[in-house]
């Protein structure tokens, strides 16, 4: 039984990943897409990276966005993916090539994602933007490359250390969000399982009140965060003087 519902949780990723419906599978999808929808709206612009992009979940909002998109990861998990690339490894590309850097769920996967910041402030133009997710309390996942878990203090630290200045910190989930993710995963398989797909968003966002509500009485959110997202600005410095202290930094 179990190894029949892991199945169909995987199905039903695989076939909504990359639209709308991806976003509404579950309590945890459900919340992040809320947290970090109105941060793409607000900060997403010209030319974008989306760095570690998997299998393009947020191609389509970043588009919206973006006056030019471009997608890379370690592994071609999609085949429109741009460009096979490792974050915290040196990137194929020149200083300030971008605008705007994505980066939503990854360095918790790199040995060294230290790296990666000082990566990505150098290709940012000055001024550019880095928006950057990292996990805090969250289920292992894609073993065995999975190294690290971040507070919003060891975020902030790290994006600092690499000369970024911090524009907007986000705390995503909550203890509540933790716990009634499990059963908010139940009714969407039980759905699925009976040919009601149509009825799963509308389950969901039910739990997702639910959680919100319990959350933001009891202010369990920061203490039991899932993940933190951080807005990064590379400072309108000369390039000249940021590609010298990244080169000396790495």
């Amino acid at each position: 039984m179990v190894r029949r519902v892991t199945s169909v949780w995987r199905r039903l990723g695989a076939e909504t990943i990359g639209t709308d419906a991806y976003w509404h599978i579950s309590l945890e999808n459900e919340a992040f897409f809320q947290d970090m929808k109105p941060l793409i709206s607000q900060y997403a612009r010209g030319r974008l990276l989306d760095i570690g992009a998997g299998r393009l979940a947020w191609r389509t909002l970043l588009q919206q966005n973006a006056t030019g998109y471009f997608s890379g990861d370690v592994a071609p998990e999609h085949p429109d993916l741009d460009l096979v690339c490792d974050a915290s490894g040196q990137l194929p590309f020149t200083d300030g090539s971008f605008d705007t850097l994505f980066c939503c769920s990854v360095l918790e996967h790199t040995r060294e994602p230290w790296k990666a910041f000082h990566e990505m402030r150098r290709i940012l133009v000055p001024g550019g933007l880095a928006i950057v997710s990292l996990p805090f309390l969250l289920h292992l996942h894609d073993e065995p490359h999975d190294y690290y878990r971040f507070t919003r203090y060891g975020l902030e630290y790290l994006a600092k250390d690499a000369g970024f200045e911090i524009v907007e910190t986000v705390v995503n989930g909550g203890f509540f969000h933790l716990l009634l993710n499990v059963p908010s995963l139940a009714a969407s398989v039980a759905l699925e399982m009976a040919g009601l797909r149509s009825g799963i968003a509308r389950t969901t966002r039910a739990w997702m009140a639910v959680a919100e509500s319990l959350d933001g009485w009891l202010g369990t959110r920061a203490s039991f965060a899932s993940n933190h997202i951080a807005v990064l600005r590379k400072p309108a410095e000369s390039p000249a003087h940021t590609d010298a202290q990244s080169k000396s930094e790495t």
